[in-house]
């Protein structure tokens, strides 16, 4: 595995990497001196002041694309050209057009593409996946997914920091819409397993930047009739449930604000005695590190790798789709 972008993501890949059984962390590449010390220093690998000379390399067979969105179909495509495959940091690129290219000419040059939507494997997600299966809140017909934070330390969220907020900046694919989109879109595509009819959608730029949102909105309407609300904000300073899911025999809440305080969640189901209540606690991490586990089994196993680039696809439509009912102040219809 090669890390191309070692900014304070790709730091993060190197460490899940290195700590993978399976996977082999070999070399990195960035055009800043510091960065590529820090990496040299804490994993003992090579690093590249070039990120061509790192898709040279013949030892490195995976690239991991952590660079700010708005590099990432160059890089994407010139890995593909090398023969690499792909794990890219979300979202996989600007735009849906950019996405229809990159998954193209993957599959013209048969390289693997799988792209980074980790939070799959959080805690709170896994078992609002297990609720839903056993059935317990009976016919489940709302959804409600939120991330709401009150951060001041969003924009600057990455290796320049302060000097350059990149996450409030259009030109660097920055905004709430492309940090915690494809997180929530991707979940809840998972959950809804039903066509998606419409989409309605709102941005707001309102605290933290004029040129990108610091707040999303969408209502999703599914074919089976399941209506979900997903919704990112970095303007809550009273944070909003991460999680609220209505059904005809119960109701359950997980609690929101940043990811290490996703917990508890709250179920109360009707019983012959009136209310029913249980409480449980999640395991609260900032990261999960469920995703190379996971890329490790199916590349043993011979199955693809995890999030395919149909999901992707799909996740990129709905963005787009969030974006154009936002302008436009009416649904989209995707049936």
């Amino acid at each position: 595995m090669g890390v191309l972008g070692l900014g304070r993501m790709g730091q993060i890949h190197c460490r899940l990497i290195s700590e993978c059984g399976g996977l082999q962390l070999v070399a990195g590449s960035s055009g800043s001196a510091q960065l590529r010390k820090s990496v040299e220093d804490g994993f003992d690998i090579r690093t590249y002041a070039d990120h061509q000379a790192l898709l040279r390399d013949p030892q490195v067979e995976w690239i991991v694309i952590a660079t700010t969105t708005d590099r990432h179909r160059e890089w994407a495509l010139a890995a593909v050209q090398a023969g690499k495959s792909l794990v890219i940091e979300k979202p996989i690129a600007l735009t849906l057009e950019e996405t229809e290219e990159i998954i193209a000419a993957a599959q013209r040059a048969g390289v693997r593409l799988t792209v980074y939507n980790s939070r799959r494997w959080d805690a709170d997600f896994l078992f609002v996946r297990k609720v839903l299966a056993d059935g317990s809140l009976g016919e489940v017909y709302r959804i409600e997914s939120r991330y709401t934070n009150f951060n001041r330390g969003w924009g600057a969220w990455g290796a320049q920091g302060e000097s350059n907020p990149w996450r409030l900046k259009k030109a660097y694919g920055g905004g709430m819409l492309g940090d915690w989109g494809p997180h929530l879109i991707d979940q809840i595509l998972l959950l809804a397993d039903s066509p998606l009819r419409s989409v309605f959608g709102k941005l707001y730029g309102k605290i933290w930047s004029t040129e990108v949102e610091d707040h999303f909105f969408c209502e999703l309407l599914f074919e089976s009739g399941v209506s979900v609300l997903a919704e990112a904000s970095n303007n809550h300073r009273i944070p909003q449930p991460r999680w609220v899911l209505v059904g005809t025999e119960g109701t359950l809440r997980v609690e929101g604000g940043s990811p290490s305080d996703w917990s508890p969640a709250l179920i109360r189901r009707s019983s012959a005695g009136g209310i029913e209540e249980s409480r449980h606690e999640l395991p609260r991490i900032e990261i999960s590190t469920g995703y190379y586990p996971a890329l490790v089994e199916a590349l043993q196993s011979g199955a693809p790798p995890p999030v395919q680039p149909d999901q992707v696809l799909r996740v990129m439509e709905v963005i787009e789709a969030v974006r154009k009912s936002s302008s436009s102040g009416r649904s989209i219809d995707l049936g």
